[in-house]
């Protein structure tokens, strides 16, 4: 796995990162944080950028919480369909 630095730009500041060879990835997600940062300039009355990012990261935080949430929810229901899947294996193979 290669690395290399990649420039990228949140809110008007520029930042040198490392990534490896997943470059677009990190872009996306630095272009994420830049589209959050100014949704909360936009909405809000705050005169400090970290401020800004705080209430940014904040954001990003809460949507992850529901994401897992969401995906707890997806596995639980998955596996309650392949024990039930599994169960009625079991009675046609035995019935």
């Amino acid at each position: 796995m290669t690395t290399g630095k990649i420039r990228v730009n949140i809110f008007g500041s520029e930042y040198s990162l490392v990534a490896d060879e997943q470059n677009e990835h990190v872009k996306e997600i630095a272009l994420y944080v830049d589209q959050k940062m100014r949704e909360i300039d936009r909405s809000q009355n705050v005169n400090s950028n970290l401020k800004v990012a705080i209430l940014a990261a904040l954001n990003i935080a809460e949507e992850l919480r529901e994401e897992r949430k969401y995906r707890e929810r997806l596995l639980d229901q998955l596996n309650e369909e392949s024990r039930k899947m599994n169960r009625l294996l079991v009675e046609m193979l035995e019935g």
